[in-house]
């Protein structure tokens, strides 16, 4: 992931490359946006960047030391992702397997999200554990004479601990140490954290350049690649799920939750709830409901007979037809509910309040049953 790897983000890549050459690097940055527009890219690009055989902000992506930060075995490279905690029935070889193996697909594309199911189940956080662990590897000298990177990828999900125990090492970082973290919710770091790094905010990726994207760097279909970078508001995360052949299972489940909410089957309503806020990864459910926003947004334009600005344009027939079952249903007002519960769950709001509060939020939308 050299930094003509990372799509977008041009503004960025000046400001960098002018504070390189200038010798005037931030001892710490905090790249926050959405998710999935080149946050970690980057952050891997500068690491790469900054210790290439070749000497330029522009890795060569080539040289062993770029291979061996590739592989996560360079000693001035460290790599901090959410992990789930072990449990009983996991033995502590196979974990560390498991931690190893999604770290090395997170570096093989940091665009994608990984997940830790099904082998491990449990929320992933950031431990206090991990940071020590860190600021004894930042005491060691590193080989090549080259700049020590860390990048803390969904640096808000730190424990408080561990937030504490970082933040000693951003007040005193040794030399020649850049520290990156990355998030898409800034609001949930510590303040002190925040106020010690230079803040990068990252821009939505334009619809051509995920379109590009998808096509020239994971053999995406045109048509596919065209309708993904459509939907995807900007994320090539987002767009690579679309892209999946599964994502239309996920398109239809989150218009079939909002059916059963809205219909008069109480027993249907209640399930259909729990399986939802049974959901153990919240960037699932967060998925869902950003699906949900997406039919939503389509059900205004049918109210407003504006059928050629759909997205779902391929299931207008749908649409019309929920239009017609529930056409007093208060779109806009169900928008914002799905919204703030997107926020709730964003900032670890206990997951199942919130899907239930969303599900009585949209059953009072004004829907009336045809």
């Amino acid at each position: 992931m050299v930094l003509s790897n990372v799509i977008g983000q041009k503004r960025i890549k000046n400001l960098l490359l002018v504070s390189w050459k200038r010798e005037r690097l931030a001892h710490a940055y905090l790249f926050h946006g959405l998710q999935g527009v080149g946050k970690d890219a980057m952050g891997v690009a500068m690491a790469m960047g900054l210790n290439c055989e070749r000497k330029g902000f522009e890795a060569c992506g080539q040289c062993p030391t770029c291979k061996r930060i590739l592989n996560l075995e360079h000693n001035g490279f460290h790599l901090i992702l959410p992990v789930p905690t072990r449990t009983s029935r996991i033995k502590q070889e196979k974990y560390f397997e498991i931690l190893r193996e999604r770290a090395l697909l997170r570096m093989d594309n940091p665009y994608r999200e990984i997940t830790y199911t099904p082998e491990l189940t449990v929320t992933p956080t950031i431990g206090i554990d991990q940071i020590r662990d860190l600021k004894k590897q930042v005491m060691l000298k590193i080989s090549g004479g080259g700049f020590r990177t860390i990048l803390i990828s969904h640096a808000d999900r730190m424990t408080v601990a561990a937030s504490n125990s970082l933040l000693k090492l951003l007040e005193e970082p040794p030399p020649k140490t850049v520290i990156i973290l990355t998030t898409s919710f800034p609001g949930n770091l510590l303040s002190t954290i925040v106020s010690r790094c230079q803040s990068i905010r990252f821009n939505p990726l334009s619809q051509e350049e995920i379109e590009e994207a998808l096509i020239q760097k994971f053999s995406t279909p045109k048509e596919r690649a065209k309708f993904s970078a459509r939907i995807c508001g900007g994320s090539l995360n987002q767009a690579l799920q679309y892209s999946d052949e599964s994502w239309n299972e996920i398109r239809q489940g989150a218009l079939s939750f909002l059916e059963t909410i809205l219909s008069s089957d109480r027993s249907a309503y209640i399930e259909s709830m729990n399986t939802l806020a049974g959901i153990k990864e919240k960037e699932t459910v967060i998925h869902i409901l950003q699906m949900l926003l997406l039919w939503m947004r389509d059900l205004s334009f049918i109210q407003l007979g504006q059928s050629e600005s759909l997205m779902n344009v391929d299931l207008v027939g749908q649409l019309r037809r929920f239009h017609h079952k529930w056409p007093y249903f208060n779109i806009y007002q169900g928008m914002r509910s799905v919204e703030r519960a997107i926020d709730f769950i964003g900032k670890n709001v206990y997951l199942s309040l919130v899907i239930y509060s969303l599900g009585f939020e949209l059953k009072c939308c004004g829907a009336s049953e045809i």
